[in-house]
């Protein structure tokens, strides 16, 4: 249906500037939880993704599809990318996260929730927090739960984005 060899490509792209993104925030120390900071991340990281897919997607149909290229084609093609980079991103991660530096999330976690201690929240919002946050301290739940929602994630974003790639691009001949 499609050639594979471009969504791959820029999925290993994609993917390898998450890991990039990644290791630059944890040499920085970042404070991962501050409300700023997560609105800030998503945005890039979403972002990021978004540019590639878009890159991706137009250069298949450009250099691959004879300019050319249907909905399903862009959404496979779109798919395959972001695929390909949120699960490099989640293998990075867990490598990070549950072998090199097992303290690292915890740690980020603990500060997170003595921040939200000192803001003065009651009893019962520091227990929502807390069970919220627990889930994160385990590197391999979090991978594991990566493994089924990159796909959707995936599935979801890469049939919006290929709603706006322009299907035809082979050059009209005015009459």
């Amino acid at each position: 249906m499609i050639p594979f060899k471009t969504p791959v490509k820029f999925g290993l792209i994609s993917g390898s500037a998450l890991i990039v993104f990644t290791v630059l925030l944890y040499a920085l120390d970042v404070d991962l939880f501050s409300i700023l900071f997560s609105i800030v991340n998503g945005l890039f990281q979403f972002g990021l993704m978004i540019v590639f897919t878009v890159i991706g997607i137009n250069k298949l149909r450009d250099e691959d599809l004879d300019k050319k290229i249907t909905y399903v084609q862009a959404l496979l093609g779109g798919f395959i990318i972001l695929l390909i980079a949120m699960y490099l991103n989640s293998i990075f991660s867990y490598i990070l996260n549950g072998i090199i530096d097992t303290q690292y999330m915890p740690n980020k976690i603990d500060a997170a929730i003595s921040k939200y201690e000192d803001m003065g929240m009651s009893e019962e919002q520091m227990g929502d927090i807390t069970e919220q946050f627990e889930d994160l301290k385990n590197a391999i739940t979090v991978f594991i739960k990566s493994l089924w929602m990159s796909p959707i994630a995936s599935a979801a974003i890469a049939a919006i984005v290929s709603a706006f790639i322009k299907k035809d691009k082979t050059e009209q001949i005015p009459l």
